[in-house]
């Protein structure tokens, strides 16, 4: 009985540790869908180097200030910049004029935010941004406005791939959750196969035991 709650024990140990494995391994990473200017699917991890994701709203002052900040960044710094609407009917024309009355760079990437991006980040407050290294882990989330200094520290960090002080780690997909739930299920299987095995050795050594004292026991007999 102790073997087996050892077995057990190990199991759940080992278990966690791939699972976190698996986490750790894969980094940050998030598809973030979205539909672009030309009213066809995206994904921010479709495109390259260091990206500023923000999310944003038409009427929005402050969103607009974010814009400018981004554009002074953006002198300085190679970034892929991903300006996000999150109005829910994409309309077109509300980027064009944003291009026209912000005098967009033709470098930025338009489109409109995917249900599926909201409710990953849970943005309620714009601006929001999302900002990812080239390896596509994420290094910062942010909501409200933030200055220059504010946001060039978190590129710095994208640059240097410095993730860790990004603290929530949401599932990249469903694979991953199926990569350790499958790993989970494996290891327990390998575990009561063992138990398995062990019981069966067990009672195959008492029942050999066995054979041997009885012929033990009929030898002494017969010398007698």
């Amino acid at each position: 009985m102790g073997m087996k709650k050892h077995l057990l024990f190990s199991t759940m140990i080992v278990s966690i540790l791939l699972t976190s494995f698996i986490y750790t391994s894969q980094g940050f990473t998030t598809s973030i869908p979205f539909t672009n200017i030309n009213l066809e699917n995206d994904d921010v991890l479709n495109y390259e180097g260091v990206r500023v994701v923000i999310f944003f709203k038409q009427n929005c002052p402050s969103c607009h200030s974010q814009i400018e900040t981004l554009q002074e960044l953006e002198n300085n710094y190679t970034l892929s910049i991903i300006a996000l609407n999150v109005d829910s009917e994409p309309i077109n024309t509300t980027l064009l004029d944003l291009i026209e009355d912000l005098s967009l760079s033709t470098n930025w990437t338009l489109g409109y935010a995917s249900s599926q991006a909201i409710s990953t980040f849970d943005l309620t407050v714009v601006p929001s941004q999302v900002i990812l290294d080239n390896n596509s882990e994420i290094v910062a989330v942010t909501e409200g406005y933030f200055d220059y200094t504010s946001i060039e520290i978190k590129i710095l960090d994208a640059i240097n791939h410095r993730t860790e002080n990004y603290s929530e780690n949401p599932i990249s997909d469903s694979g991953d959750l199926l990569t350790a739930l499958f790993i989970i299920i494996g290891v327990a299987v390998a575990t009561v196969v063992v138990i398995y095995l062990f019981r069966l050795f067990k009672r195959s050594d008492k029942t050999t035991n066995m054979i041997l004292a009885s012929k033990k026991l009929e030898k002494a007999e017969k010398d007698e």
